[in-house]
């Protein structure tokens, strides 16, 4: 879900192009010019600043996000380049626009910049919590239910306080690319009974810049307090869902 106050605190110190008289670091990047950056230290604080909360929070992930502006625009290749005086190097994008950034203390004292393959103004960098994804698709009925308090808890201790006020876990969403088959995701009972549950459509997460995906909402209240969630195929994202 969404990072909020605190960290769009340190976003907003984020400039949206090069000082005046300031050169940019020379780097070859396939994007148009006038290309959408940002200042990779301001980036590093913002990261070191959410450490603490996901130390005791194991179940969820913190990621630097690409953003779009408006619905329609496509987070398929992007690509974010790390580059300063001595250090240039390419920072994988998910599909969803996650990358995690690298804490390199040389890129901090170089004050390098974060510079995506995007004209200005299409795009912009964020935070991201979310549930991590599992690799063997198994997820535990009680394991998701501790997940989104874990992610709850952590936006209202980095900063969501005053928008999650009455706020509670309703339960959880497996994201999917929104073209393609559509995914299978299952309960499994305690007993062994397997039931699919069904897929909508709707947003990834709260923010509706970034289109619908296809959505399989796992409601806690639906379903009994043990058993697990089987997905077919890794989803994009596991997200929250508050009520």
């Amino acid at each position: 879900m969404r990072i909020s106050a605190a960290l769009l605190a340190w976003l907003a110190l984020w400039p949206g192009g090069a000082p005046a008289g300031e050169a940019l670091p020379k780097v070859v990047v396939p994007a148009q010019r006038d290309a959408e950056w940002h200042s990779y230290r301001h980036a590093y604080k913002a990261a070191r600043f959410f450490e603490p909360f996901l130390k005791t929070r194991p179940l969820i992930q913190a990621h630097m996000q690409i953003r779009p502006n408006r619905p329609e625009l496509p987070l398929d290749g992007l690509e974010v380049q790390l580059a300063g005086e001595s250090v240039n190097m390419a920072l994988p994008v998910d599909a969803i626009g996650r990358l995690t950034l690298p804490l390199l203390k040389q890129a901090f004292d170089e004050d390098a910049v974060l510079r995506l393959n995007r004209q200005k103004g299409n795009y912009h960098f964020s935070g991201r919590y979310s549930i991590r994804e599992r690799e063997d698709g198994v997820y535990g009925a009680a394991t998701l239910r501790a997940a989104c308090e874990q992610l709850l808890s952590a936006q209202r201790e980095s900063g969501y306080r005053l928008r999650l006020i009455g706020k509670k876990c309703a339960g959880v969403k497996f994201v999917y690319p929104a073209a393609g088959p559509a995914p299978e995701v299952l309960h499994k009972g305690a007993a062994g009974a397997l039931a699919a549950l069904p897929v909508e459509r709707g947003h990834p997460f709260e923010n509706a810049t970034m289109g619908d995906y296809q959505v399989v909402v796992y409601r806690f209240a639906a379903w009994p307090a043990q058993g697990e969630v089987l997905t077919r195929g890794k989803p994009l994202a596991v997200g929250t869902l508050y009520e």
